[in-house]
């Protein structure tokens, strides 16, 4: 008999971000594309007809749609979850052959790796009428995700928790001392001293690939694309000569480089005390051929998570199999697009997978990429969007954060953005965290401003000259009068009041050519709620503004 199957394997989000490298990160995402495949290739092995995805060979999400020909349904989802569960063992194993010295409880890590897969099924007998079947599939693995399996975790008591999971204990086999072995803290883990990492914990660092950017990298690549390129292609080398987990990102920040020094595995401190003076030499080079010089190098960096919206409508509009396949099939394209727009915003691409986008950006590329990234979904989605003007859309969520702050903080951060621009749809909201300062989300929809002309707008303007503080007056305002009884003509002549004090006598022509836009803006607020939003804005674009002009500004 003929049925609908549909299966998701998790868990998705936790399990990636739980994460201290970038490289683990990239490694956790890469981990349950691969499983999603392999289980895509197994039902095509077994005379399964892929939906979603539309073929085997595409990096998937965690989700797979498929016909397949049995008597017994639920015989075949167990045998897939099997297959799940013993290829992960697999995978273990191999990345235990690469540390065959270091000393781990290998029952403990066993039972961590088999009862960590989160995998739900449900299917439907396909009788006809596809669009039905699906929907009844869809409710069914709803309702059966929602009955999770609530297993318990296997501990040992007394044994340090996995920083990257507490509800795991580590596998590591520690002395009396619970100091990390010193087999660990060499090649291929590098575990750092309080690094007591679970099985899982333990097979993402391993799979991790050489090569990802790490958060100072991505920090520095606001400035490295057009600094001296002699001088970065020296620095880079003496990076990719170092015997230990750095690049040329960390060489740009002498705290970064100092804590190696001190810190580091002994080859990686005896390495870079060797080369110091000429990693600081090249250092004040790349700075000082930057317009205008700066004294160090620029220490944020952007995390872009993107979401497509109301992809529910585009599927249920789909009302055959082969018009949901090509669906699936133009999703597994667009995000092949998108990686290529990440790349070539000197950014990387941590995961991208059916409308799923998660990458690291420089600051300074953050609003021509989302531009790109938003205008390449659309297009994609348009043939499929069923009529409704709302659907296959892009929401973007972008936080700035400090290259220091934890990576699995940063990752909630960008996801928090996300979903404010999911309560816009069609939107990205920039989140910014300085260190030390209180978080500002800034919302655009792309409906009201495609290109985002009204942020760069505000980036001449501040690069012009305006001043530091303005947005701060009008955040103040918008406090101080918030439970006053003043009209919206009387708010909106004190913002206006509050640009021409700016740039009265002392103000420069260059900034005042923004006058005409500041009114038409303001004439445009209402309420105080809409003024903080709009100074918070500034207060965004002013940071930004302050990075070098990359492809920031549309000529």
């Amino acid at each position: 008999m003929r049925y609908l199957l549909t299966l998701s394997i998790g868990p998705v989000q936790d399990f990636i971000a739980a994460a201290r490298r970038t490289a683990d990160l990239q490694a956790g995402s890469q981990l349950l594309q691969q499983l999603a495949m392999h289980l895509a290739q197994h039902i095509q092995g077994k005379g399964g007809t892929l939906i979603f995805p539309a073929s085997a060979e595409q990096p998937g999400p965690n989700k797979v749609v498929a016909t397949i020909e049995t008597d017994d349904p639920a015989a075949f989802a167990q045998q897939l979850r099997e297959v799940a569960v013993q290829w992960l063992w697999q995978q273990w194993q191999s990345a235990r052959e690469r540390m065959p010295n270091v000393p781990l409880d290998e029952h403990l890590a066993e039972e961590q790796m088999k009862q960590f897969l989160e995998f739900y099924a449900a299917w439907v007998p396909l009788n006809g009428d596809y669009a039905q079947a699906r929907h009844q599939a869809e409710r069914l693995l709803a309702g059966r995700k929602a009955l999770r399996d609530f297993r318990q975790v296997p501990c040992r008591p007394g044994r340090p928790k996995s920083p990257l999971d507490p509800s795991r204990d580590t596998v590591l086999k520690l002395d009396a001392g619970l100091r990390i072995p010193e087999q660990a803290q060499q090649e291929p883990l590098f575990l750092k001293r309080t690094e007591y990492l679970d099985a899982v914990s333990m097979l993402k660092r391993l799979k991790g690939e050489k090569g990802v950017p790490s958060t100072s990298y991505m920090a520095a690549q606001a400035i490295l694309p057009i600094a001296d390129q002699q001088a970065v292609t020296e620095l880079k080398r003496i990076a990719d000569n170092a015997p230990g987990a750095v690049d040329i990102g960390d060489l740009m920040f002498p705290t970064r480089v100092q804590e190696e020094v001190e810190e580091g595995e002994p080859r990686l401190s005896r390495y870079l005390k060797e080369h110091q003076a000429d990693i600081d030499r090249l250092r004040r080079r790349i700075l000082d051929s930057l317009s205008p010089r700066l004294s160090e190098c620029p220490s944020y960096y952007a995390i872009l998570a993107a979401d497509g919206d109301r992809m529910g409508q585009c599927i249920s509009a789909q009302r055959d199999m082969d018009s949901h396949r090509r669906l699936s099939a133009a999703l597994a394209e667009v995000a092949e697009e998108m990686k290529k727009v990440v790349n070539q915003h000197n950014g990387y691409t941590v995961y991208a997978g059916g409308d799923d986008l998660l990458a690291f950006l420089p600051v300074n590329q953050v609003l021509s990429c989302v531009c790109e990234l938003a205008a390449a979904f659309r297009k994609a989605m348009e043939p499929f969007r069923g009529g409704s003007s709302e659907a296959g859309t892009l929401s973007i969520g972008v936080a700035i954060v400090h290259r220091m702050e934890m990576l699995q903080q940063s990752l909630e951060w960008a996801r928090e953005a996300e979903r404010e621009a999911k309560r816009w749809r069609n939107a990205i909201a920039i989140a910014l965290h300085t260190r030390g300062g209180v978080p500002l989300t800034a919302v655009t929809a792309f409906k009201d401003d495609p290109y985002l002309d009204g942020w760069r707008q505000w980036l001449k303007a501040f690069r012009a000259g305006l001043t530091r503080g303005f947005p701060y007056e009008l955040q103040y305002l918008a406090r101080e009068v918030e439970n006053a009884s003043l009209s919206s003509e009387s708010l909106r002549a004190e913002a206006m009041r509050i640009f021409d004090r700016k740039t009265g006598r002392e103000g420069s022509a260059a900034v005042k050519q923004f006058r005409p836009a500041y009114q038409q803006r303001i004439d445009t607020i209402g309420n105080t709620d809409e003024l903080r939003a709009f100074a918070e804005q500034l207060i965004v674009a002013r940071f930004l503004s302050e990075y070098p002009n990359g492809v920031e500004v549309r000529s």
